[in-house]
């Protein structure tokens, strides 16, 4: 039995309601940031209009956030993992077998490109735009990839198909194809190339 006062009961009630909206403050500004980086890249967002897009007081903001940079930073690992989730979410929806996951994700990335909303790879964007590759932002952008590729190494190792190493590096080869294809040409066919190449190593040794 609980020891806990009615007072303190509510006390708790209040702490984690409070520490609830915080963290809903946060996304919020992230989610708004990301969209603007996403559309017009770092140099060409304010602070203020980060502001004005999350619709938060100023003060806000700096509570969470100390300036632009750290709001960049923040802003690519929260995109991250939230890219990360929806990959495999997707796939985890449409299919149990390893290795279908592995051909449906095809599916998945060709939905993407044909968004109206695409526009590139948001890690691929951040890290043309940020030259210095010891820059955090394009240490996570490489760490998007890695998290990509070791989910799809799983896979391969699962569906017992030859050299998953070898296999998932190809996979990343071909995906980053497809979505250059994706954003310069504006068509998602690279997919179905893509899709085709990946059939073909999943039936033979890898050399």
């Amino acid at each position: 039995m609980s020891g806990e006062t009615n007072e303190q009961r509510q006390q708790n009630r209040l702490k984690s309601s409070d520490l609830f909206r915080k963290h809903q403050l946060r996304e919020k500004i992230l989610i708004a940031a990301a969209n603007l980086f996403y559309y017009k890249g770092f140099n060409q967002v304010s602070i203020n209009e980060v502001i004005v897009n999350s619709d938060v007081a100023r003060r806000t903001f700096y509570r969470y956030f100390s300036s632009k940079d750290e709001l960049i930073v923040q802003v690519m690992r929260f995109q991250s993992k939230r890219w990360l989730g929806w990959f495999e979410e997707a796939l985890n929806q449409r299919a149990s077998d390893p290795k279908e996951k592995i051909l449906i994700s095809f599916d998945v990335w060709r939905e993407w490109f044909e968004s109206p909303d695409f526009r590139g790879c948001p890690f691929i964007k951040s890290a043309l735009e940020i030259a210095d590759i010891s820059h955090p932002v394009n240490q996570i952008a490489v760490m998007a990839r890695q998290s990509v590729r070791t989910y799809i190494f799983k896979l391969a190792l699962e569906a017992d198909i030859p050299k998953p190493e070898v296999f998932s590096q190809q996979y990343l080869l071909l995906l980053g194809g497809s979505i250059l294809m994706a954003s310069i040409e504006d068509t998602s066919i690279g997919v179905e190339y893509a899709r085709e190449t990946l059939t073909a190593f999943m039936n033979k040794d890898l050399n």
